[in-house]
This record gives C-alpha cells, sequence and structure tokens, in this order.
C-alpha cells in the first residue's frame, strides 16, 4: 500500500518537474509506471491471500502459491526501485548539475525502506 500511494506521488513530482522544464527520461517514467503496476499486482496477491486462508486445505496451497509469486515480484519491486533511483539522480544531474547530492541520498533511503517493507 506505501509503495503504490509513494508511487502516486512520484507520478505528481515528475509532472511537477516537467512543467517546471527539467529533463525527464522516459526510462524513468517507464521504471515509474511499472512500479505502479506491480504494486497493484501486489496487493491483488495479498488480497487473494487474505481471502483463502480461512480455508483448510486449499487455503494452505493458495498462500503457498500466493507466497512464492509475491516473493518473486517482490524481489522485482526491488530491483526497480533501485533503477528507479539511479534515474531519478541521472536526470536530475542532467537538468542541474549542481542539485544538492543529499536530496538523492534521502530518496535512495526511502526507496530501501520500501524495499525493507
Amino acid at each position: 500500500m506505501f509503495l503504490f500511494i509513494y508511487m502516486i506521488y512520484v507520478i505528481y513530482s515528475l509532472s511537477k518537474m516537467k512543467r517546471e522544464g527539467k529533463r525527464v527520461s522516459i526510462f524513468t517514467k517507464i521504471v515509474v509506471f511499472g512500479l505502479l503496476v506491480l504494486s497493484l499486482i501486489m496487493m491483488y496477491f495479498r488480497i487473494l491471500a487474505f481471502l483463502f486462508s480461512p480455508l483448510p486445505f486449499f487455503g494452505f496451497l493458495a498462500s503457498l502459491v500466493l507466497g512464492s509469486m509475491m516473493l518473486s515480484l517482490k524481489l522485482v519491486i526491488a530491483l526497480a526501485l533501485l533503477l528507479l533511483s539511479l534515474s531519478l539522480f541521472l536526470d536530475s544531474k542532467k537538468s542541474d548539475p549542481d542539485a544538492p547530492l543529499i536530496d538523492h541520498w534521502l530518496r535512495l533511503a526511502v526507496h530501501v525502506l520500501l524495499i525493507i517493507i
């Protein structure tokens, strides 16, 4: 859920950057919208796991299958978040080479926190 809300915030900030005349690459947009779709899929898997959990045997099998799918999806999301950090850093450096580095470190810290959650 946090990832979905964060992706909406990132889309808003990218549109704000575009209005200000800063450069936003197509790769960054693809990664952001891909993460938005992946977060929706992750929420769908969690809802399915919650719905099937009360069933005795079928719930156990469903939780095994959905758990393995969620694990692989989490790995893809983690890699995409790291790619997003790198892409936003490169876009920022191309738009404004004198941008403070602390902003990028804080963004990376937020992405690592989202990976852990």
